[in-house]
């Protein structure tokens, strides 16, 4: 798992994913399933460890589990894929025919909830007589909790996001325009990671008030902030980290909220233990910015889970009642948003310990240039 700063993505070790097929195949035997259908790419690359485009993962009951692919992948997945049999995938017409062949005896199919509407449809046109379980809720609570060769692949990612807004800093100077500050994390991203995790949000000014603001030709200034929220992929897991820096010395005004949203990031972070619920972590930094008087300039979530994804689940917001697990890998990312004045975020990332959390994004969190 060790190499340079730069080169193609790696996977983890094949044991990982020859594990995560076995909790498949106990899936069938827990629920009672005949079958159960992965679909989407990034679940398929989970259990596999193959990046393809097409594809179908099927598990059945007193079968092992078999990987299905078309000519462009064949060959690949044979050589990669030494714990399950790989096979020649159908044609996307002939798919209805296919599964009613292959599901004769299907009563009950599990599948992840997130299928295309069309392809689903089909399937169920195919299988009048399946009842369909949804085992997407399970599945992406299997995925929130990370192994420990996971947890040094985020921790990797994250390390390199760390050097990339270090040496991005470095780069960017009143003159430049927005567009320009992300061409320099893009072409960051690339040479230390394997690309950006998500498309950068570069904020000069008033601009972040504006909390996903797409950058454009808006030049940075001498005296002026910028808002800045960047993630790179390290061996396919994200990573993601906002910063708010002053170019030049800070106004009274903008050094009080900074405090407030740091303040509400601490407090946030001091509180994550195993077994407290995301919406209570939520609720702790919400609360002291909604003291300060600004509560209405709050209007997100304190932050998300990342890993294959940038976004993945449990989150913390107002609505998500999950338990947290040693494992876990969530955002906090409080921030004050105010239209034609500024916009303040500070995200790190943590990771959920047996005894509490640590957060392993190190970019100092207040940052004044020049």
């Amino acid at each position: 798992m060790t190499r340079g700063l730069c080169g193609p993505a790696l996977d983890l070790p094949s044991a990982e994913f020859e594990g995560r097929t076995k909790w498949l195949c106990a899936e069938l035997k827990r629920d009672r399933l005949d079958a159960i259908l992965v679909a989407t790419e990034v679940n398929r690359y989970y259990f596999t460890g193959l990046h393809a485009s097409n594809g179908l993962l099927l598990a059945q009951r007193r079968q092992p589990p078999a990987f299905y692919t078309d000519f462009r992948y064949l060959v690949m997945a044979r050589r990669h894929l030494t714990f399950m049999p790989s096979k020649k995938l159908w044609r996307p017409a002939d798919e209805p025919g296919v599964m009613s062949c292959l599901g004769k005896a299907w009563r009950r199919v599990g599948y992840e909830g997130q299928m295309d509407s069309e392809r689903f449809n089909g399937l169920r046109a195919a299988l009048p007589d399946v009842e369909w379980v949804d085992i997407g809720k399970r599945l992406n609570a299997m995925r929130s909790v990370k192994s420990p060769a996971e947890q040094r692949v985020v921790r990797a990612a994250v390390a390199a996001n760390d050097r990339l807004f270090g040496e991005v800093l470095g780069l960017i100077s009143p003159g430049m325009s927005e567009w320009d500050i992300r061409h320099c994390v893009r072409a960051g991203a690339d040479r230390l990671g394997q690309g950006e995790a998500f498309d950068t949000i570069a904020c000069v000014g008033r601009n972040a008030a504006e909390c996903h603001h797409h950058p454009g030709m808006t030049v940075l200034k001498r005296g002026q902030p910028l808002l800045l929220d960047l993630g790179v992929k390290w061996d396919h897991y994200c990573s993601d980290m906002t910063r708010s820096v002053f170019f030049g010395s800070p106004t009274p005004f903008y050094r009080e909220i900074h405090a407030i949203v740091l303040e509400a990031n601490r407090k946030a972070v001091r509180a994550i233990k195993p077994g407290r619920r995301c919406d209570e972590i939520d609720a702790i930094a919400r609360r002291h910015i909604e003291k300060a008087g600004y509560g209405d300039c709050f209007g997100h979530g304190l932050g998300h889970s990342l890993g294959l994804e940038i976004h993945e689940s449990p989150n913390f917001s107002a609505t998500c009642k999950t338990e947290l697990k040693p494992g876990m890998v969530l955002t906090v990312e409080p921030g004050i948003y105010l239209p034609g004045r500024l916009g303040i975020r500070i995200e790190d990332v943590i990771l959920v310990t047996r005894s509490g959390c640590e957060v392993l994004s190190q970019t100092p969190r207040w940052l004044a240039v020049g």
